[in-house]
């Protein structure tokens, strides 16, 4: 089984236990990216988070538990400066499933 999809307009549709998107918004100068899962049904897995720009790496993950319609962050990096040039990946496992999340535009 599949744990998500994604549509053509960048939205993830649920399509098994996990629906998940990352989010990034300009606050203050500064970008703010936000990974985010809502569990379809009850799941425990991992992610990782990893935002990158010339010259600069953050990472985060760390281990996640939702009961069935529960939504929950996973993970925030905050940066200086323009989006360009930014790349963003939020990878969730599991289920022995490995799901990597869009942007959300």
């Amino acid at each position: 089984t599949a744990i998500a999809g994604q549509s053509d307009r960048g939205a993830t549709q649920p399509v098994g236990p996990l629906a998940c998107h990352v989010e990034t918004t300009g606050r203050g100068g500064s970008l703010i990216v936000t990974g985010h899962v809502t569990a379809v049904e009850d799941v425990a897995g991992a992610y990782h988070l990893r935002v990158s720009r010339a010259g600069v790496l953050m990472t985060q993950g760390g281990s996640f538990a939702l009961r069935a319609g529960e939504t929950a962050q996973l993970g925030e990096v905050s940066l200086n400066g323009p989006a360009s040039g930014l790349t963003v990946d939020l990878t969730l496992e599991a289920g022995g499933r490995s799901l990597r999340c869009p942007e959300q535009t």
